[in-house]
C-alpha cells in the first residue's frame, strides 16, 4: 500500500508554515521543493484554526471532517484548504493525495496562488510537479526525480531517516 497526503511548494512559500503551526513540519525534496505531510495532528491544529475547533481528539486514529471536493478527494478537509490558500499568498501550492493499494488507485490534485484555486482538481501529480518548476532527471518522471515514493505513507516523511 503507498499513500501520500502532502502540500508541495517552493521552500519560500512555506517557510513560514512550521512558525505558526507547530505539527508541520517542512520536508525538503530535490530542486527547491519542500513539502508538508498532512498528518493527524497538523490537521488537528488546521480545524481547530481554519473551523473554529475539533471533535478530534486521537489526531492518528480518528476520521477529520468531510472532504469539500468529493470525489476525488478524500481527505482534503476545510482546514487543508484554508491552509493551502494562506500558503498561496507567498506563492503556488499544491495539495497531493496518492493512493495505491495492490497496482489500483489513483492521484488527486488541487492548486493555488494568490488565495485562490487555479488548477485543479486534477489526477496527475506530474503535471502539478512540472508547475511549481520540477524538471525530470535521469530518465524518471517528475515524481521519481523528486523521490516521492521513498516512504509508503505520510506519516513515514516524519521520521528522521525519511527526511
Amino acid at each position: 500500500m503507498y499513500t501520500l497526503e502532502a502540500i508541495l511548494a517552493r521552500e519560500s512559500t512555506l517557510r513560514t508554515a512550521e512558525i505558526e503551526f507547530s505539527a508541520a513540519k517542512l520536508i525538503t525534496l530535490p530542486q527547491g521543493i519542500c513539502m508538508i505531510p498532512m498528518v493527524g495532528s497538523l490537521l488537528q491544529q488546521l480545524e481547530i484554526r481554519y473551523q473554529g475547533g475539533t471533535k478530534v481528539a486521537l489526531p492518528d486514529f480518528q476520521r477529520f471532517s468531510e472532504s469539500l471536493y468529493r470525489p476525488e478527494f478524500e481527505r482534503l478537509i476545510k482546514g487543508v484548504d484554508q491552509f493551502a490558500r494562506y500558503l498561496s499568498e507567498r506563492g503556488l501550492v499544491a495539495y497531493v493525495e496518492a493512493t495505491f493499494v495492490s497496482g489500483s488507485g489513483g492521484h488527486a490534485t488541487l492548486m493555488w496562488e494568490n488565495g485562490s484555486v487555479v488548477g485543479g482538481p486534477g489526477n496527475c501529480i506530474n503535471l502539478v510537479l512540472q508547475r511549481l518548476g520540477v524538471v525530470a532527471s535521469g530518465g524518471s518522471d517528475e515524481f521519481a526525480t523528486l523521490n516521492l515514493g521513498k516512504c509508503r505513507s505520510t506519516k513515514q516523511w516524519l521520521t528522521e531517516d525519511a527526511a
